[in-house]
């Protein structure tokens, strides 16, 4: 049960980052042998920093070539801001491989306090509360099947493992600080469009900046007011969108009660 514990909050960690940073990130076919391997196309944030595109002179001069100095001081606030931030959550669903995923995301900057749903047809659906006091997770039979996880723990229900001491160290992957890295760590000012759009997400009035191809390759959203990351938007064949929300703000994480937790041995 502790491999298996360990194995559960690093791939939870993982996918957290990954599926929000697919969501931001451009995984289009490139669309000429001139594609670069070291640049990247899409304004919103990428999962990592292999394989991406470079737009050809054909498509620069067929789509944006003008100043895009407003976009990228729009991207560059967004960044700082979500770099320096206490805390925040998010939510949305994003395809993988052709299969639609869900994430819910509450957590805080240094990844000591976090809690994470994540649920798919394939995969089935999981959920880690992580505290100073210990890591929780919560999931269906198919996610502790798929797992790996004994016979036992297969017949959870809706109770909540808890996750031996050395899986606390895993938690890190779980961090607010650690997703936003990721997210911007591969973000080009070259690829955006000079035109920064305008629209109302959720109330919020915000900046809509986009790469040169519009919103087929993506969209990061950022509150007028606060320079806040308030939604990012997948690209055309990597459909996919997370809510941003509570920025700073207390996220009432709590472990789960004494009942909720199946004793193990």
């Amino acid at each position: 049960m502790k491999t298996t514990s360990t194995r559960i909050v690093a791939l939870a960690g993982a996918l957290a980052i990954s599926f929000g940073a697919a969501a931001c990130g451009n995984s289009d076919p490139a669309p000429s042998p001139a594609a670069s391997q070291t640049t990247t196309s899409s304004p919103t944030p990428a999962a990592s920093t292999s394989t991406s595109e470079t737009p050809t002179p054909s498509d620069s001069a067929s789509s944006d070539a003008g100043d895009t100095s407003k976009a990228a001081d729009i991207v560059d606030q967004a960044k700082s801001n979500a770099l320096a931030a206490k805390s925040a959550q998010f939510a949305g669903t994003v395809e993988q491989s052709g299969e639609e995923m869900k994430i819910s995301y509450k957590g805080t900057s240094d990844g000591k306090t976090a809690d994470i749903a994540i649920e798919s047809s394939k995969q089935g659906k999981a959920r880690i509360i992580a505290l100073p006091e210990g890591t929780f997770i919560q999931a269906d039979a198919k996610f502790w099947k798929n797992a790996g996880a004994p016979a036992s723990v297969q017949k959870a229900g809706d109770k909540f493992i808890k996750a031996p001491s050395s899986a606390s160290s895993m938690t890190q992957s779980l961090s607010l600080k650690s997703f936003a890295q990721k997210a911007f760590g591969s973000v080009s000012s070259s690829s955006f469009a000079s035109e920064v759009g305008e629209e109302s997400v959720n109330g919020v009035d915000c900046w809509v900046v986009t790469d040169k191809r519009g919103k087929d390759g993506g969209a990061l959203y950022v509150s007028k007011d606060k320079n806040e990351v308030v939604r990012f938007t997948g690209t055309k064949t990597s459909p996919g969108q997370l809510d941003f929300s509570k920025w700073n703000e207390d996220l009432a994480i709590k472990a789960p009660a004494a009942s909720q937790i199946m004793k193990l041995g």
